[in-house]
């Protein structure tokens, strides 16, 4: 069985920003899932918010909005990605 693992949300109050506490929650946060057995960690933030180079300095790839992204490098024939949201 493959266990895959969506980040639905990381946030830091603003005033304690800029210490290193959301790159340790996310690295803590991927020990755990490897721990339970989980394989893939994904994630999504709001266009609005320009945190691509938070996510690529603690190692994960950001994709422009709407953009997939293959499976097959853990043998899953499909893609995973963001759409547009609905309220």
């Amino acid at each position: 069985m493959l266990f895959v693992a969506k980040i639905h949300g990381l946030a830091v109050a603003e005033h304690a920003r800029g210490q290193g506490t959301a790159a340790i929650l996310l690295k803590r946060t991927w020990q755990v899932h490897q721990e339970l057995g989980y394989f893939l960690l994904y994630g999504s933030y709001e266009a609005d918010h320009d945190l691509a180079a938070f996510y690529t300095r603690a190692g994960y790839t950001a994709h422009a909005p709407g953009e997939t992204f293959p499976l097959d490098r853990i043998a899953l024939p499909f893609r995973l990605g963001a759409g547009e949201t609905t309220s």
